[in-house]
């Protein structure tokens, strides 16, 4: 009888926890002959995605939401059977604010993103001066561009735009997604949708006016399937995804505390083997490794065996964000919390770079007689800030709020949470570097890598990563069987 294949997973984030989940089914439906151990640095699997609940409170420490539009994290809470446990965001006060002129403007209607597709909320909105509509309408003449290189994505924002768009939309919106300096993202890694539409269809909004025409033409969704909001969570926060592949794992060795201390590899009798030395204990033996913790950190794993790839893998650079929760009492709040938030830029000059109103976009975040606010600070632009004490965020905060919403109740409650160098940034050439990373991995068999880092940076895309890398494993380990 053949042996168990020996896969390792290093790095319980999302993306290691869905490879995972992809070797469990694969050992559940085909009986595939797998010996899978996840092994986790921290004391516990999730990385940034970690939910508080206490006192009828939910409280997120890192992502508070994916987007519906990518599908792979849905499709896992159906496998996971946790579908009936998905929430979208309250139809009601569906408005997002930026905070601008020390006053709140409402994001016009018909926004896709960054483009304009309605002209009405468009030339009524006081968010932008006449001169900065006027120069976001001339995307509809300006030519595209005339070669395919990569640009920033303040640079192309302003290319096609105008700088009122780049500075009061584009810059606070994105703080919050990337936690980058805009004059430094890449945008054919975090926006290549602008990028090809641009190339296809000359302008942002003629292109973006074409796909909503291709979507109202398109067959209608059936009555049956659930209708999402553009922003999906769960009933009890985003740790429901992780506690379900716990649970329903559990054929897979789910190892937290395991600190890891290089990875190698040896051939053996023409059979490559993968060696993990934790930092205690015995050296473990593996037929094949998924790497799938930060990219600094696989680097410095792989330094003896790969120091080409570990020095490409250093180039990928990372950025520390907060985020600020605070509850207050609902009776004689002094905001009516009618949106779901608000951004406010930079050139305003405050600390927080946004604020969700928690308990007015999404359900069952608070008991009712509270509500919940959750603040940003730090990223690329003000990464300076997550050096503070934690009593020192929340007053910057509380300040903030003071000024901007008027909030001059103490909180029930003010969590700071720090994620220290967590926020990958796609820089410009982001994916030129990361084909010879690829190009580094192909000289390794048995190595593959995942996360973040490398082709998408949210909850969908780190999910899809993972189960690519589980396929990719599957297919090395059982070529006869694909």
């Amino acid at each position: 009888m053949a042996q168990n294949k020996k896969i390792a997973i290093i790095g319980g984030g999302i993306a290691g926890l869905s490879a995972a989940y992809k070797f469990q089914e694969e050992i559940s439906s085909r009986q595939l002959p797998i010996d899978c151990s996840v092994l986790e640095g921290s004391d516990w699997f999730g990385g940034k995605i970690r939910t508080d609940r206490f006192d009828g409170f939910v409280v997120e420490r890192g992502p508070d939401s994916f987007i519906s539009q990518k599908p792979w994290a849905i499709d896992l809470c159906k496998r996971l059977s946790i579908e009936d446990r998905l929430v979208g965001t309250k139809t009601e006060n569906a408005k997002t604010f930026v905070y601008v002129g020390k006053k709140m403007q409402t994001l016009p209607e018909g926004l896709s993103l960054l483009v304009p597709t309605k002209f009405l909320p468009f030339a009524t909105t006081s968010l932008f001066s006449w001169f900065g509509k006027i120069r976001m309408g001339m995307d509809l003449i300006i030519p595209k561009k005339a070669n395919q290189d990569d640009e920033s994505l303040a640079s192309f924002v302003e290319r096609r735009l105008g700088t009122e768009a780049l500075k009061r939309m584009a810059e606070p919106m994105l703080a919050g997604i990337y936690a980058s300096d805009p004059k430094k993202m890449s945008i054919k890694s975090t926006f290549p949708m602008f990028f090809e539409t641009e190339q296809k269809y000359r302008s942002l909004i003629l292109g973006m006016l074409a796909k909503k025409r291709e979507m109202m033409s398109a067959p209608k969704r059936d009555s049956a399937r659930p209708a999402y909001s553009m922003f999906m969570t769960l009933k009890s926060g985003l740790g429901e995804i992780v506690e379900a592949i716990l649970k329903k794992s559990p054929d897979i060795n789910f190892k937290s505390g395991i600190k890891v201390r290089s990875v190698g590899n040896e051939n053996s009798n023409g059979k490559v083997k993968w060696k993990v030395v934790p930092e205690e204990g015995e050296s473990l033996f593996f037929d094949s490794i998924i790497m799938a913790p930060p990219a600094n950190i696989s680097a410095n794993l792989l330094d003896d065996c790969a120091p080409d790839l570990s020095d490409l893998l250093r180039k990928i650079p990372y950025a520390s964000t907060a985020a600020v929760t605070l509850a207050y009492r609902k009776e004689g709040f002094s905001h009516p919390l009618k949106g779901f938030g608000f951004l406010a830029p930079k050139s305003e000059g405050y600390n927080i770079s946004a604020c969700t109103w928690t308990s007015s976009k999404y359900p069952g975040r608070s008991p009712d007689d509270f509500v919940l606010l959750r603040c940003y600070l730090g990223g690329a632009l003000s990464e300076e800030l997550t050096e503070r004490d934690p009593e020192t965020l929340a007053n910057l905060v509380q300040e903030d709020l003071r000024s901007i919403m008027g909030i001059t109740e103490k909180p029930v409650f003010c969590r700071v949470y720090v994620n220290k160098k967590a926020n990958v940034q796609y820089l410009v050439g982001h994916q030129k570097l990361v084909e010879s990373i690829n190009e580094q991995v192909s000289q390794f068999p048995g190595l593959f890598l995942s996360g973040s880092a490398y082709t998408g940076i949210g909850i969908p895309d780190c999910i899809r990563n993972g189960n690519m890398a589980a396929q990719a494993a599957l297919s090395y380990l059982f070529p006869e069987s694909n």
